[in-house]
């Protein structure tokens, strides 16, 4: 494998995640999330965040009408982030370790609320900032798109100056690294938490 570039999904990769948290505690809000949380991608309104289509205040004022409760946003944020269940530091630390012989990118379905949440909470004592560990950042309610929309991999390769042949992308859905391999992209499937830490050690010779 000629490997020079990895970009690398957040949520299952490098942050664990449990949906069912998120969902008990929406439902404790009186809001069925059931239906809009998915285990790879989300639906109607929580889409609509994720892509940038809707911001975090108007997020939180559909929530609130459909629960028909006087929600703070403050409540409504806390729901949505009980889904991020932590990240460990040895993945941040891993992949910064990479950047001595390889670009690192991050390219995550992800929205402001959990992307907040994760920089100013779960990095609080980890003494690693994302801009330590990845060259750059794609964010799909910055980029306005979505995985595994294949516009995506193509906006992130022109805008980082990538050639797909040279890059590995590694995710946890398998729609994800479908459309990626269709895009020219060497992909890694991840199946459970840190197999991929093993895969590129194996790849790049460590």
């Amino acid at each position: 494998m000629s490997l020079k570039n990895v970009i690398f999904d957040f949520g299952g990769i490098i942050v664990d995640l449990d949906k069912q948290a998120a969902v008990d505690a929406f439902e404790r809000l009186g809001f069925d999330a059931r239906a809009y949380v998915g285990d790879y991608a989300q639906n109607g309104v929580f889409a609509a965040l994720e892509t940038g289509r809707m911001p975090a205040a108007e997020f939180c004022g559909e929530v609130r009408r459909t629960s028909g409760r006087s929600l703070s946003d403050s409540d409504i944020c806390q729901a949505w982030n009980s889904m991020l269940a932590g990240i460990p530091v040895r993945r941040l630390q891993f992949v910064r370790s990479l950047r001595s012989r390889l670009h690192t990118y991050m390219l995550s379905n992800t929205n402001p609320i959990h992307w907040d949440y994760s920089n100013h909470v779960l990095l609080a004592d980890a003494g690693l900032r994302m801009e330590d560990c990845f060259d750059q950042i794609f964010l799909s309610y910055q980029l306005h798109l979505a995985k595994p929309d294949p516009a995506i991999f193509r906006t992130v390769l022109a805008e980082a100056g990538l050639r797909p042949e040279e890059t590995l992308f590694v995710d946890d859905s398998a729609d994800n690294c479908r459309i990626a391999a269709a895009s020219g992209l060497q992909v890694f499937h991840s199946c459970c938490p840190e197999d991929w830490m093993g895969f590129i050690e194996k790849e790049t010779g460590r």
